[in-house]
């Protein structure tokens, strides 16, 4: 999970985690969220390059390029790289890149990337940090090009009847959303074409397309 403003608390949590494996997030199938967003704009033969940001092993870059695209996935965390790499062994994937990097300096210039993919990092950001990550994506992300979001909402289990949108648990620094806190922070530069809130697991998705 990518992070930016990193204390060392954060990073010893995902360090551990992806170390150990021991986390409690999904490492291998992708969200049904991002296979139904990908399919419903680009179908089963996609081209171009896409972006997944805060990769962890992987399993978002991965079904991405089985569609087609040409994927990098970057995560602050050097273990998260290396179990990505590890976990696309099974089968030869042409156009599919793990790098370590940070999502507020990532090493990409211009906008090159048709799509980009966050399940699962932004809502790790310090909300001083929220324009700095916005402009991170709006550098990467081609005009028109499309941004999947996916963040905790209020409803996520670690949120239910708290009055604060935030915490630090075990080292990690979460914060949940509201609909309207995302469409304040993107809606200047970005339509969003659907918007889904999956009350099982507590998640806000969002399909968004770059003006």
């Amino acid at each position: 999970m990518g992070k930016l403003n990193k204390g060392k608390t954060d990073r010893a949590y995902f360090r551990e985690a992806y170390q150990t494996g021991v986390h409690g997030w999904p490492t291998v199938e992708p969200s049904p969220y991002v296979v139904r967003f990908l399919r419903r704009v680009y179908g089963s033969d996609a081209t171009g390059y896409a972006l997944d940001l805060g990769c962890g092993e992987g399993r978002h870059a991965r079904f991405a390029a089985d569609l087609g695209f040409h994927v990098v996935g970057v995560d602050f965390e050097a273990s998260a790289v290396r179990r990505a790499i590890a976990f696309s062994q099974d089968r030869a994937r042409e156009g599919l890149h793990f790098v370590v990097a940070d999502v507020l300096h990532l090493p990409f210039h211009g906008a090159s990337f048709e799509v980009v993919i966050d399940y699962g990092c932004l809502h790790h950001q310090r909300k001083r940090n929220w324009p700095l990550y916005l402009h991170s994506v709006l550098h990467c992300l081609k005009p028109r090009g499309v941004f999947l979001l996916s963040v905790f909402s209020p409803k996520f289990r670690m949120f239910c009847n708290r009055r604060r949108q935030w915490h630090v648990v075990g080292g990690a620094y979460r914060r949940c959303f509201t609909r309207e806190q995302v469409e304040q922070l993107f809606g200047a530069t970005f339509s969003i074409l659907e918007t889904v809130e999956d009350d099982e697991i507590g998640f806000w998705h969002f399909l968004m397309r770059r003006r």
